[in-house]
């Protein structure tokens, strides 16, 4: 298990959205990211809780996340409306880096997750 894992309350079911980005949505709680811009996200969910189980949250490392787009690796990520993975924008919190190339939504890529940041654009 990565020792960049933290456990929070799942504020919502988030059974089906393993592999997707979250956000902090209130005191040790956790729910689906929807907006880039937000400082909230805090990384990607590792399991599958229903309302009020342990979140597990991934926030840096090797790690998976579900595609809301097509991606080019290695493109700095983001989260788009649905919590899935999409290419970072400038004013957006980049959460890590594709490892793979997406294809299309719903694929899940290998990824290689930080600490959020807000992204200013190109190095």
């Amino acid at each position: 298990m990565s020792e960049f894992i933290f456990s929070a309350n799942a504020a919502a079911d988030l059974s089906g959205k393993q592999y997707h980005i979250m956000i902090l949505s209130g005191e040790n709680a956790v729910n689906q990211a929807s907006l880039a811009t937000v400082s909230t996200i805090c990384g990607v969910l590792t399991n599958k809780p229903a309302s009020g189980q342990t979140a597990a949250i991934q926030f840096g490392g090797p790690g998976r996340v579900t595609a809301g787009a097509a991606i080019t690796a290695p493109a700095f990520i983001t989260t788009d409306s649905s919590g899935r993975a999409v290419a970072v924008a400038s004013g957006g919190m980049a959460i890590g880096r594709a490892l793979q190339t997406s294809a299309a939504t719903g694929d899940v890529i290998d990824v290689i997750l930080m600490p959020p940041v807000r992204w200013a654009g190109a190095i």
